[in-house]
């Protein structure tokens, strides 16, 4: 993608160039969102979503209670006002989960060429190769598989913790926290080893932001996902700030990334902790909070 976009711009110009982005970006946003479907809302499943790991007894009372109201029936949920998301406790939860779930894989994408060719050493050519290999592949083994993964899991009797999604996010928390950690102690000397831990972050960061956009729809029910998206959005724009000039800033600071993998490694234990908590909102499912 970037050999194609320089040699646009050689051929065609900046403006000419960026308009085709802009327009290639959109149409294949508006081609994906043609082929999504629509999760199942079935009885079965919407019970799913309701259960806890910790206490599947008492959400099936929930359950019980619930299931003839109106909004029940329509499968959408409970409309609920912003300040009603953002006051409760699984918001605070979600926003953390998330915070810690991409900022790592924004650090690496903003500053890879600084990665691949100070920090493990790679000539000017080979690391723009890299920067190109690593952005296809969190694509492809990141982005795409998860969603499938995360249905399927879904649909199957073998939940971890209360959904395939909910799952995924939390073994995926898991792995990040242990890939920054082993990343502390292996740069120099182990560049390819390195190398895949790199691509294991990348993907990683891929597959959170496909879960994010899942678990919106889940935690605070279908009717609320697009306000839900959009608040939680102001979680990976502050990561995105944040984590991306960390990198850069240890780096010059103390010459190298152990310090900076260590601290991120310390950081991502908050979002394994976040996301064991996580369980739908109740009000979202009109489940009042009493009972």
């Amino acid at each position: 993608m970037a050999i194609l976009i320089e040699a646009a711009i050689d051929t065609r110009g900046v403006s000419f160039s960026f308009t085709l982005l802009a327009f290639t970006l959109a149409g294949l946003q508006v081609f994906g969102g043609l082929l999504l479907k629509m999760p199942d809302l079935s009885e079965s499943h919407a019970k799913d979503l309701l259960v806890s790991h910790r206490s599947k007894l008492d959400a099936s009372a929930r359950f019980t209670k619930s299931k003839d109201t109106d909004a029940f029936r329509h499968g959408l949920g409970i409309e609920l006002r912003p300040q009603e998301i953002v006051g409760s406790w699984q918001f605070a939860l979600f926003w953390v989960s998330a915070f810690t779930a991409v900022g790592p894989g924004y650090a690496l994408f903003a500053n890879l060429t600084m990665v691949f060719k100070e920090s493990l050493g790679m000539p000017h050519r080979v690391a723009s190769t890299w920067v190109i290999l690593v952005n296809l592949i969190a694509t492809l083994l990141g982005r795409l598989p998860t969603g499938y993964v995360a249905d399927r899991w879904n649909n199957s009797q073998r939940k971890l913790f209360g959904s395939g999604s909910r799952s995924m996010f939390l073994l995926f928390h898991c792995a990040q926290m242990a890939a920054l950690a082993a990343s502390a102690y292996i740069y120099r000397g182990h560049e390819y080893l390195a190398l895949c831990l790199i691509l294991v972050l990348t993907c990683i960061f891929g597959g959170c932001n496909v879960l994010i956009a899942a678990l919106s729809r889940e935690l605070f029910a279908p009717i609320n996902s697009s306000a839900v998206y959009g608040l939680i959005l102001t979680s990976t724009a502050a990561s995105a700030l944040v984590y991306p000039n960390l990198l850069p800033a240890l780096h010059r600071i103390t010459g190298e990334d152990f310090t900076y993998n260590i601290i991120c490694s310390f950081a991502s234990a908050a979002g394994p902790l976040c996301c064991l908590m996580l369980k739908p909102l109740p009000q979202a499912y009109g489940i009042p909070t009493s009972l």
